[in-house]
């Protein structure tokens, strides 16, 4: 998994970089969060912060970049489905 979080961080990385789009970025962030609780959950078990797992920290997180990225990017193609009906 930790394999398929950082490939994915890369390309999405790249292509926020290439297309200069926030929701890409934001994806490649969530990714990279899962690869760190990936690292953290491998190397790190039974690490915790406040009575809670610490990957636990980075995956809430995740998460949300992940739901924020995709809001943006479906907000930017609704935005542009209207300006062709119009």
């Amino acid at each position: 998994m930790s394999f398929v979080f950082a490939i994915h961080f890369l390309v999405f990385a790249g292509l926020a970089v290439k297309q200069r789009r926030l929701a890409l970025a934001l994806a490649a962030g969530a990714f990279f969060l899962l690869f760190l609780a990936i690292e953290v959950r491998l190397w790190r078990p039974e690490s915790h912060l406040w009575g809670i797992r610490a990957y636990w920290y980075l995956r809430i997180p995740a998460w949300i970049l992940a739901l924020v990225g995709l809001a943006l990017s479906w907000r930017q193609r609704r935005g542009k489905g209207h300006e062709n009906q119009i």
